[in-house]
């Protein structure tokens, strides 16, 4: 009895009124009581605190209001898309909001840094995405307003160019995702094989970094911000383009387009200020169902003018005889390039993000297959919708669609559904874009202008000029939107999407096959020519 007295440690507050009570670990205590256990025991590291999760309870309307909850409001996609320009080696030492919000481990990685100290604990499991939910950030990571300028594309370039370049831009982009995807897999098996417990985030920033050095992850950082910001710039021409079109339907006014330019900057001023984009997951939501209200308005509309005829004919022998005076050919057909790379705004920045997301192991070991189930099954609703569109308003057809829709009040609930929803999604796409030039214009006022004021205030004004600075490259490039479309998705998102995703699976894994170093190659080749031709033809004819 007396040797196991002295296994235990001697301390004045290990003992309640009753002289021999000792403390124990209970279920929510904070860290330091945790380290104060871990010294008074010789432990080099204290027990890791893990999400505590209580067991479902299966009650009426459960299955309806889980869905609900799980589902629809679920702020995981935010973390999402804070995670994906998170690099663990280049984060600010003074930005502790930053880390906590952007450096947050997915729950099963802080599961097994916690199992590395200490056997399973069946009860302090953490949840973290199943499938379904992966599958719900996919999509919502892709469909926007993007597909309205398909119809335009279509009728500018003809079904024998544009159809061929949207399978062969969909490969690529297949092609090049399985090579992140890969990439993850390689630095997540070392991760675990290694000695170090500690887990940290993985992005496609930080697995360029680590397959192409600092370069290659500031080239990665840059093509997102710039890619982001193009897609946020075409979200305010469209905005303004669709209210003005309902002013003048309602009040009958014609307002000049950027008047609406200066109510949209009010509107995105503030709101790009929260950092912590999970409170915006109510009006994400909301601007999902505007979404899904506007294509399934416009399919309708485009069904309704495709099988109206002036010549009496039936709907069917209609859209039938309107489908093959399609044109085949036109002259336009190198913007299409830049459109399709475009459609895709920028999901490639969330696919590693995606797959960190996904809880069960099971689950991780299917995503890449099942993401490309996804990508195929939206791209073949694009290119359903985008000759639905043209077949049905024409060659005429504007660059932002909802402009070409018949008068009418239906109409105009469509314009302006699809604005609020552009208004609710941009704080979302504009997030990484922020990030990534709010914290290198900070370095480098603090490294030319020494410390002033605090990080958090400096990203304030920073991000409210560059949302200004949107505005003001909106007003110049108004009138040539499909243009501006094409180059965005040509110069800036080919080399993101193409070019270094296979340039950083060759770097990371130096185990790859020759076969697929030489594939690997090709994708990259090819994106570079796309880049340079389509870029170079949208300039010249710009």
């Amino acid at each position: 009895m007396e040797e196991k007295e002295k296994l235990i440690p001697v301390s004045s507050s290990n003992y309640g009124s009753s002289g021999m009570h000792l403390k124990t670990y209970t279920a929510g205590e904070d860290n330091s009581r945790l380290k104060e256990m871990a010294k008074q025991f010789g432990l080099e590291n204290q027990r890791l605190p893990r999400n505590q999760v209580r067991a479902r309870v299966n009650a009426p309307l459960s299955v309806l209001t889980g869905f609900y909850y799980e589902r629809l409001l679920d702020p995981g996609f935010a973390d999402v898309r804070m995670r994906a320009v998170f690099s663990a080696h280049s984060q600010r030492s003074i930005d502790d909001e930053g880390k906590m919000l952007m450096g947050r481990l997915p729950s099963w990685k802080e599961d097994e840094a916690a199992e590395a100290l200490e056997a399973e604990d069946p009860h302090a499991h953490g949840l973290g995405g199943d499938m379904t939910s992966a599958v719900l950030g996919i999509i919502k990571g892709m469909v926007g307003p993007a597909i309205l300028y398909l119809p335009h594309g279509f009728a500018n370039a003809g079904y024998v160019a544009s159809i061929p370049i949207l399978i062969m831009a969909t490969i690529l982009f297949l092609s090049s995702s399985a090579c992140l995807l890969d990439s993850w897999k390689h630095e997540n098996l070392k991760e675990k094989r290694s000695s170090n417990t500690s887990r940290i985030i993985l992005s496609y920033p930080e697995l360029a970094y680590r397959a192409l050095g600092y370069r290659g992850e500031l080239v990665t950082k840059v093509g997102i911000a710039l890619m982001q910001s193009g897609v946020c710039l075409t979200y305010i021409i469209f905005v303004s383009q669709n209210l003005q079109t309902c002013a003048n339907l309602i009040w009958d006014t014609d307002l000049p387009a950027s008047y609406f330019i200066i109510v949209m900057l009010l509107f995105q001023i503030p709101l790009s200020w929260i950092r912590d984009i999970r409170k915006l997951t109510l009006t994400n939501l909301i601007a999902n169902i505007l979404i899904l209200y506007g294509l399934i308005a416009c399919l309708s509309f485009a069904f309704e003018e495709a099988a109206s005829s002036k010549e009496g004919r039936p709907p069917l022998e209609e859209i039938a005889y309107k489908f093959d005076n399609l044109d085949a050919f036109n002259s336009g057909w190198f913007l299409f390039i830049g459109t399709s790379v475009l459609l895709f705004e920028g999901s490639i920045t969330l696919l590693v993000p995606l797959q960190e997301a996904v809880y069960r192991e099971e689950d991780r070991e299917r995503f890449p297959a099942v993401y490309q189930r996804v990508i195929l099954g939206i791209i073949t609703f694009y290119a359903f919708f985008g000759l639905t569109c043209w077949m049905a308003f024409g060659d005429d057809v504007r660059t932002v669609m909802t402009t070409s829709l018949p008068s009418g009040k239906l109409a105009t609930t469509v314009q302006l559904a699809y604005s609020f929803a552009v208004i609710f999604t941009f704080p979302l796409q504009n997030f990484p874009s922020l990030e990534i030039a709010c914290r290198s214009i900070a370095s480098c006022l603090e490294s030319t202008c020494g410390e002033g004021s605090s990080f958090a205030s400096q990203r304030n004004v920073i991000a409210s000029l560059l949302v200004c600075l949107l505005g003001v490259i909106a007003a110049m490039t108004m009138e040539r939107l499909d243009k501006l479309v094409s180059l965005m998705g040509s110069l800036i998102g080919c080399p993101l999407a193409f070019l270094l995703p296979p340039m950083i699976h060759n770097n990371i894994d130096p185990s790859l096959s020759k076969s697929r170093r030489v594939t690997n190659n090709i994708v990259s080749f090819l994106g570079l020519c796309s880049m340079v031709l389509a870029s170079v033809t949208t300039l010249l004819t710009w």
